[in-house]
């Protein structure tokens, strides 16, 4: 049934309904199908190099947050220096502050590893500055899905 089919049977139930029940019903029904369309935000994609000491980060995070009030944040996970946060998850236009994790290893158990075995948690690798204070601040821009957002630090 097409959406326009689907408005008629509804109001339809509705004409049962008291007057004033009836039209605020009738009112609410349209401001409740727009606001399920998906906020319409235009997220922008994000990718980097992110480097210790000139050395790509094995293993870690870099987040994003609003440095003046978008409505947008992200994290991604770093892999071998890498990072890549597509456009479903990405971030609106404007400035970010930049947070960035770096660890010993991964903390995935080893192949073999029983169901609830755990070993010690990783351990941070970046001076205590990079728990205290963002790394750095960038700015988003509207870009394409072929040319994301080029982000690349090297921490020292």
């Amino acid at each position: 049934m097409s959406s326009a089919g689907w408005g008629f049977v509804i109001m339809s139930s509705l004409a049962g309904l008291r007057f004033p029940v009836r039209w605020l019903m009738i009112f609410l029904l349209p401001v409740a199908w727009v606001g399920c369309g998906g906020g319409g935000l235009e997220r922008q994609p994000v990718k980097g190099m992110i480097k210790f000491g000139g050395k790509p980060i094995q293993y870690g995070s870099i987040r994003l947050e609003p440095a003046d009030k978008q409505p947008t944040g992200t994290s991604a996970s770093i892999r071998n220096g890498e990072f890549k946060i597509d456009r479903s998850a990405g971030v609106t236009e404007g400035k970010y502050m930049v947070w960035v994790q770096a660890f010993d290893r991964s903390g995935e158990l080893p192949p073999g590893a029983m169901p609830g075995q755990e070993g010690p948690p990783p351990k941070d690798i970046l001076p205590a500055r990079y728990l205290n204070s963002p790394a750095g601040e960038v700015a988003i821009r509207k870009v394409t899905d072929s040319s994301p957002n080029q982000l690349d630090l090297d921490l020292k």
